[in-house]
């Protein structure tokens, strides 16, 4: 179970979140073995105290919801966060550098962030409801050159989620040169398999814990339906 629960970064980042909500996702996070528990940069440091000696990882959020600060405001904000205690980031891309065709600065804005994150994990948020299919294949094709580590199909806060559609698109515009995480929209065990099949390995979720109890429920032929996905 602690593979399949490998799969998501379990996450709170909303505006209004309070403490407490954030140690109960902690608690969960520890309990389930998530891959990571995303937060806020305000509870960096709350969260990586909840997680000392447990392997989830401390993530947080760079650039959100919008992206739209300048490279050199996410390259401190990055190193903040990983001075704060973070192990991974996502951060959202600058979307109108990539709408007026700004390649230089579209790159060095994820470069920024990726040469702060060291070796540390970085996902870059396209928020691909503001994209047209062209525009979502140039980002990942440009987010695949900066070493980055995944590309993500939306920060789950503006119109729309993860598709299948976005997902396979995504998936072949990188390449293998860095992998898909798929952020809302996303409520069965069905659809976690069909966007496995389709080439994402990571999940953003905060219902992980109803996931992985769906998981459990399954026939054991069906969870072999998940065992080529599964992390190491």
């Amino acid at each position: 179970m602690s593979r399949f629960a490998k799969l998501f970064d379990h996450s709170i980042v909303r505006p209004d979140a309070t403490a407490d909500e954030v140690a109960a996702f902690a608690e969960t996070a520890v309990s389930l073995d998530t891959a990571s528990l995303t937060v806020q940069p305000h509870y960096v440091r709350r969260a990586a105290d909840l997680l000392d000696r447990s392997s989830v990882l401390v993530g947080t959020v760079v650039g959100f919801p919008q992206g739209n600060e300048t490279p050199s405001s996410k390259e401190y904000q990055a190193r903040e966060v990983i001075d704060l205690g973070a192990q991974e980031i996502d951060m959202v891309m600058n979307i109108p550098a990539l709408k007026n065709g700004e390649q230089d600065l579209f790159l060095r804005d994820i470069e920024g962030v990726v040469r702060a994150a060291g070796g540390m994990k970085v996902k870059v948020i396209t928020e691909n409801c503001y994209l047209t299919d062209e525009e979502k294949r140039l980002a990942c094709e440009w987010i695949a050159e900066t070493g980055a580590a995944f590309v993500k199909t939306a920060t789950a806060y503006a119109d729309g989620g993860a598709t299948l559609k976005d997902v396979q698109l995504m998936h072949r515009a990188v390449e293998g040169r860095c992998l898909v995480k798929a952020a809302g929209g996303i409520r069965t065990i069905a659809e976690v398999l069909d966007y496995l099949r389709a080439g994402v390995r990571r999940f953003g979720s905060t219902r992980t814990d109803a996931f992985v109890r769906a998981y459990e429920a399954l026939p054991e032929a069906k969870r072999s339906d998940f065992l080529p996905y599964l992390p190491e």
